[in-house]
């Protein structure tokens, strides 16, 4: 896999997102004169790196590492969420049987090889209907009750892939186990329904965390405690204040983690986020933009930052495509070619973003996508969409909602330039409702909506099954952008079959064409944006598809601190 994009350009947007707001006022002139303008900002890049290699300084010991995050864990049982809010520490106070390279030992940002977590080594089947883990032995639990630093065994990994099939988002993952043994206390046998080639990849994301028997039999469910046997234990979480991490002292992986305490303050307000760095209060911020990252580094010069690598749009219109007008292709293809994407690239994101695309594009072709390549129904034709929504009996538009939650303030600035653009091309009047985090997910994820949703695919995901099976097939509990697509199904099926790679990229580009041509998913315009870091924080660099901040948290146990 590529270590860089090629496509990308050097050059200088000309319009920032200020700029932006500040003359558009939101109004039909402002917004035209920008316009304008934008169109010559065009694929502007940062000056910061997207890969910043580990330290070659021997490691420090202690410290507290703090941050202060947009999101809140909606419920802490990992059965029943995936959301962000949770896993932002999740990885940190459990494990999973396998995980994919943390930073200090991958090759780049695009490095995908994975790494024995509590397994040591996996082995297949020849039909790779059966796979064989072998556990990392003397491995305990947490030293707190009821666990009290009892040694895992594979019986515990039995039970809690059984408990995640019973109920809650991850259990279409889990329900493909047809059975499981455990011919010695640290060999688990996993027999599959079908074919998997791609199961190591699915029970190394970050949300098939390994939680123990006895919390569940005791408390009925895992909504006031997380334990694991991770690198930190969980010392306290008040809602929507604070979670603190303290250091795990009989982590099996001696030595580490290096810093005794992690605090992550429930921080929605993005003013009072950037404040808690710049005064030293914070840690790590994510920023949206270049022009952000330059604000920051006008009061804190010595910061670090790096590109977040673009590979994939997480966020875009999820219709209730099971129902009317939604159902009608040609609607979701006059809706699509009714919004100028590019225009959200230019202003809002300052020419440094992408104009949205879903499934990671390291997967099947080695450059990214441009917008002429992601085809007809992306491209804005707005006088094409009007005739198109005619055709489909609905010429003088009609009304629908829109919900969204603010993840950063250039997300509100998209939701109105979309509502602005249906209205003036469409005459398709959209009522927005922005809600707080845990109302907008909980709606969102249990499928409890009509009109549409400002949708998101789970930022977890790295596994190309995860990515295409799992988000995509008709029965996933996770295709919460409602796909019902025979073909999809057939192509998402087949990956998994497939063991070669060179013929996984050929049937994952075929799935991509299939959801550009049918709109399955609407995505829009997107940054990953900027990990900044304040200067004496080492090896905490983001990987592709694992931002450290969020659900590559466990990154964090190779990180130390470095004063």
């Amino acid at each position: 896999m590529p270590a860089k994009d090629p496509g990308r350009k050097v050059v200088r947007s000309q319009v920032n997102r200020r700029d932006f707001l500040k003359h558009a006022g939101w109004g039909t002139a402002g917004l035209t004169a920008l316009v304008g303008g934008a169109r010559r900002a065009r694929a502007a890049t940062s000056p910061y790196p997207d890969w910043i290699p580990a330290s070659t300084k021997p490691p420090k010991r202690g410290g507290v590492l703090t941050r202060a995050s947009t999101w809140d864990p909606p419920v802490l049982d990992p059965r029943l969420t995936q959301s962000i809010g949770l896993f932002q520490f999740a990885g940190l106070t459990s494990s999973r049987l396998v995980r994919y390279a943390f930073p200090d030992e991958a090759s780049g940002t695009n490095d995908l090889s994975l790494k024995g977590d509590l397994a040591e080594s996996w082995q297949p089947s020849p039909d790779h209907r059966v796979w064989t883990f072998k556990l990392r032995q003397g491995v305990k639990w947490h030293n707190v009750p009821p666990l009290n630093g009892r040694e895992l065994t594979a019986a515990d990994v039995k039970y809690c892939y059984e408990a995640y099939a019973k109920e809650g988002v991850q259990s279409f993952t889990f329900r493909e186990i047809e059975g499981m043994e455990t011919p010695d206390k640290h060999t688990l046998r996993v027999h599959l329904q079908t074919p998997n080639v791609l199961f190591p990849q699915n029970v190394a994301e970050s949300v098939t965390v390994i939680f123990p028997r006895e919390v569940l039999e005791e408390d009925g469910d895992l909504k006031k405690r997380l334990i694991g046997t991770g690198p930190y234990i969980l010392k306290e979480h008040t809602r929507k204040v604070r979670v603190v991490l303290t250091r795990n002292p009989d982590y099996y992986d001696k030595g580490r983690p290096y810093v005794d305490e992690y605090v992550i303050l429930s921080t929605p307000d993005d003013a009072t986020r950037v404040a808690a760095f710049r005064t030293g209060q914070s840690d790590i911020i994510w920023r949206a933009s270049v022009a952000d990252v330059e604000a920051i580094r006008k009061t804190n010069p010595a910061a670090a930052a790096q590109e977040y690598k673009n590979v994939l749009a997480p966020f875009g219109l999820a219709l209730a495509q099971d129902k009317p007008p939604f159902n009608d292709l040609r609607v979701r293809r006059a809706i699509s070619i009714a919004i100028d994407r590019q225009k959200q690239v230019d202003t809002i994101f300052e020419g440094h973003g992408i104009p949205g695309w879903g499934l990671p594009y390291i997967y099947y072709q080695d450059r990214m996508p441009t917008l002429a390549d992601l085809g007809r129904w992306w491209q804005y034709r707005p006088a094409d969409a009007k005739k198109l929504l005619a055709e489909a009996g609905y010429p003088n538009g009609f009304e629908t909602t829109l919900f969204y939650y603010e993840y950063f303030p250039q997300m509100t600035s998209q939701v109105q330039l979309v509502q602005q653009d249906l209205k003036k091309n469409l005459n398709i009047n959209v009522k927005i409702t922005k809600l707080d985090y845990t109302t907008y997910y909980g709606r969102y994820v249990e499928s409890k909506w009509d009109g549409i949703a400002w949708g998101f695919q789970s930022g977890h995901a790295v596994g190309l099954d995860e990515r295409t099976y799992m988000y995509m097939h008709s029965k996933s509990t996770k295709n919460f952008f409602r796909v019902n697509d025979a073909v999809i199904d057939e192509l998402t099926t087949k990956l998994r079959r497939t063991p070669d790679r060179a013929e996984q990229r050929v049937i994952t580009k075929k799935i991509v064409d299939r959801e550009l041509d049918q709109v399955l998913r609407m995505w829009m315009p997107y940054d990953n944006g900027f990990l900044v870091f304040q200067p004496y924080v080492r090896n905490a660099a983001a990987l592709s598809l694992r931002r450290t901040d969020g659900y590559g948290s466990p990154t964090t146990a190779r990180l130390w601190l470095d004063k």
